[in-house]
């Protein structure tokens, strides 16, 4: 993958990260995150700490780019190598992250389980997109 790829490749998986996020988090599951609002940081203060999201969202999406590139496989399909890649990387990520989080803070189950719900669409989603990006890497083109 060429340096060029992987920033194109990099900034595309940001930016759907950062849409399912929305998605998820603020239309979706809005409304489950009012019984935890005593424990969170007001609005203002969230949208002050916003570049920090951002940053988070380049930095994991650098790291799913290179991490799905050193282990695709052009025998293999490449929509299944993304929802494996995806679901696995779901377990190594935000499975742990979120049974964290209950353990520690009074999340409710219900809540957790619905977070976990979505985090796992939005895995597979991305698994598949960045499979689809990546699909004919090495691959001649003939003219």
């Amino acid at each position: 993958m060429t340096p060029a790829k992987f920033v194109m490749r990099t900034i595309l998986i940001a930016v759907a990260l950062f849409a399912l996020g929305f998605i998820g988090h603020q239309l979706l599951l809005g409304r489950d995150y009012v019984s935890i609002e005593p424990i969170m940081r007001n609005k203002a203060d969230m949208q002050r700490h916003m570049p920090f999201a951002l940053l988070s969202c380049l930095c994991f999406s650098g790291a799913f780019v290179w991490i799905y590139s050193q282990g695709r496989s052009s025998a293999n399909p490449w929509v299944g190598q993304g929802m494996r890649f995806g679901a696995a990387v779901w377990v190594l990520s935000t499975l742990p992250q979120y049974l964290t989080n209950y353990v520690i803070e009074p999340w409710p189950g219900l809540f957790v389980a619905k977070i976990l719900a979505w985090e796992f669409i939005a895995a597979l989603t991305l698994g598949i997109l960045v499979a689809a990006l990546a699909r004919n890497d090495g691959v001649a083109h003939s003219r």
